[in-house]
């Protein structure tokens, strides 16, 4: 089921398979602020009460994409010999979470086939000078218990430019009656702005760990196989598992205090500050895309119950 529905007044989309239901909506963001089971009833993610709460706080509701993820130091760069100054954003300093977040996206496809419900939409880029004529194509997919995330990519224009994509998912998180694993293999060391300083350290993957009281803004190199990121209701018994493809190279966690009722499990194909990290592109997961080109990053998250 796909249907054109208003959410405080903004237009929506809301699309069920009678397994999930996702409330998305394209004018602001493209993000998807709803994430029902149906199966329980439940709200996984953390829902904006009205529109007037998303657009005050757009990066904590939802499924916000981030094109860059996260800061940019001073928001200033150099690519090929050029300098490139973006906004400044961020506690007067720093470019933070890129332009797409709070943007218009175009509904480009919607359509029901063989146990898929799938929408698709885009924008295209005209600023910052950089990225003019870049265009994202983003798809989500519900199938089964299964909601996908495809990412597409392009180079429009006629310079080549750097990139990295992440989402700042915000999924409700009981901390008293959760714990949450993560496939981690090493942790970036950050400054106190939440920078990297360009140092890992090797760390043990995250098992079943409780949080409460934990306020956690850290940022960790994901494993190159089987990555994912478990969050899980031992009272309810419902798992939420987040796992990506290879292209996401990283994963930010976010909490606030470690007492609000949240966890962001932020899924990032480069690193914060990738930009002006004196480190080989593997390693900060910054991505080229020349002209004419195109790249494609996937993630999904899934919901399962005890039997």
């Amino acid at each position: 089921m796909i249907k054109r529905v208003l959410f405080d007044g903004k237009e929506a989309i809301r699309a069920s398979n009678g397994e999930l239901e996702i409330l998305l909506i394209p004018g602001f963001g493209s993000n998807v602020i709803s994430l029902m089971d149906l199966k329980t009833g439940q709200e996984l993610l953390v829902r904006p009460d009205s529109f007037a709460a998303l657009k005050e706080s757009p990066i904590l509701h939802g499924i916000p994409v981030l094109f860059p993820p996260n800061r940019i130091e001073g928001g200033a760069f150099t690519f090929n010999g050029e300098t490139h100054q973006f906004p400044i954003n961020e506690i007067g300093k720093h470019h933070i979470h890129g332009f797409v977040y709070n943007q218009p996206w175009e509904v480009v496809s919607q359509k029901e086939e063989n146990g898929i419900v799938a929408i698709e939409t885009a924008i295209q880029l005209q600023e910052p000078a950089i990225y003019k004529d870049a265009s994202i194509h983003l798809t989500y997919e519900l199938e089964g218990t299964v909601l996908r995330q495809k990412a597409v990519v392009k180079n429009n224009g006629s310079h080549a430019f750097p990139w990295g994509l992440g989402y700042h998912t915000a999924f409700q998180f009981d901390e008293k009656v959760s714990h949450f694993s993560l496939t981690a293999e090493s942790q970036w060391t950050l400054s106190e702005e939440a920078i990297p300083t360009g140092e890992q350290v090797p760390v043990e993957p995250v098992k079943q760990k409780n949080l409460q009281g934990t306020p956690l803004d850290d940022a960790f190199a994901a494993a190159g196989q089987g990555n994912e990121a478990v969050l899980h209701n031992q009272e309810t018994g419902c798992t939420v598992a987040y796992r990506t493809d290879s292209a996401f190279k990283h994963w930010v966690v976010y909490n606030g205090s470690g007492r609000e009722g949240f966890l962001c499990p932020e899924p990032y194909t480069a690193i914060t500050n990738a930009f002006n990290l004196d480190l080989p592109d593997e390693v900060t997961g910054l991505r080229i895309l020349q002209p004419g080109e195109e790249d494609t990053v996937k993630a999904h998250i899934e919901v399962a119950h005890p039997q």
